[in-house]
């Protein structure tokens, strides 16, 4: 390690309880030598390994000052095992994830300039609704780049905040058969809500921290979102009484099939125009969507 490394350790150290209430020692201390010697490994010689893991151990003690970045949080974005906390954020997938993976490959100033850009997207996310945060964190665990985070964060914030739209229910209806185990093997549907118009939050029927996210798109094009924590629950008001059937679901007077469903065990429609279902002895989901 280099004198400036070092020097810069003991500084953040030193002034991380003094500017945070809640400053986590043992959670910096692992940061430095897990993440920290990591991208410092990963990176050319000096001055441009200082210049740049510098920069990004600053950001990281702000995390951790700020809980952005906590002990549950950091345990599962380095080792990428056990349950999604609720405390992870898209600024601690981006710190500890992508940009070490992602920094080596910049010139020092560029990858500077790019974390001091991330920090500024990641903290104005901050500022949102929380289930905001958590959907685009798990939609980033597909590893976006850091250099088209903007790009990113409009395409992931689109369909989400997009104004809802009022179906009638009229038909024709559109079918999407989802199966849950693309996503967890075990994962059983349980009790589902809306976190927003187009955004349906499932939970395990069997272990209440896990949860799967669902994108709700016309034309048979719903999608998962991957496990994340709990979104919330969005309330539209009234929504069009469903008539549940074996195999079928009636709404506004019209009947639609739900092929190899068998018993329901939970349904839920939206205003939007989508009737979402899961059976007693499956782990599929079936989407009916109509204008």
């Amino acid at each position: 390690m280099s004198d400036a490394w070092e020097a810069l350790v003991r500084e953040l150290t030193t002034q991380g309880p003094r500017r945070h209430s809640d400053w986590d020692a043992a959670l910096f201390e692992t940061l430095v030598h897990d993440t920290g010697a990591a991208l410092r490994a990963a990176l050319p010689a000096e001055p441009r390994r200082d210049a740049v893991a510098g920069a990004w151990l600053k950001l990281a003690a702000e995390a951790v000052g700020l809980g952005q970045v906590d002990r549950a949080s950091a345990r599962y974005l380095l080792t990428g095992r056990g349950k999604v906390p609720e405390s992870v954020t898209l600024m601690g997938r981006c710190l500890l994830q992508l940009a070490p993976a992602q920094l080596p490959a910049y010139p020092a100033d560029q990858a500077v300039a790019l974390l001091a850009r991330t920090w500024n997207l990641c903290e104005g996310l901050a500022t949102q609704p929380l289930w905001l945060n958590r959907y685009v964190t798990a939609a980033a665990v597909e590893a976006p780049a850091l250099e088209k985070l903007d790009e990113f964060l409009v395409t992931t914030l689109a369909p989400a905040l997009a104004p809802a739209r009022e179906s009638t229910f009229s038909g024709p209806f559109t079918l999407a058969m989802l199966d849950t185990r693309k996503v967890m093997d075990e994962f059983l549907p349980g009790d589902m809500h809306l976190a927003a118009p187009s955004i349906l939050c499932v939970h395990d029927r069997r272990a209440e921290d896990v949860k799967v996210g669902l994108f709700l798109a016309p034309e048979g094009k719903a999608r998962f979102l991957g496990l994340l924590p709990c979104l919330g629950t969005w309330s539209e008001g009234a929504t069009p009484p469903l008539e549940v059937r074996p195999g079928a679901v009636r709404v506004n007077k019209r009947v639609a099939t739900l092929p190899l469903l068998g018993m329901p065990h939970q349904t839920l429609a939206a205003r939007s125009g989508y009737v979402v279902a899961s059976a007693v002895d499956s782990q599929r989901l079936w989407v009916l969507d109509t204008p």
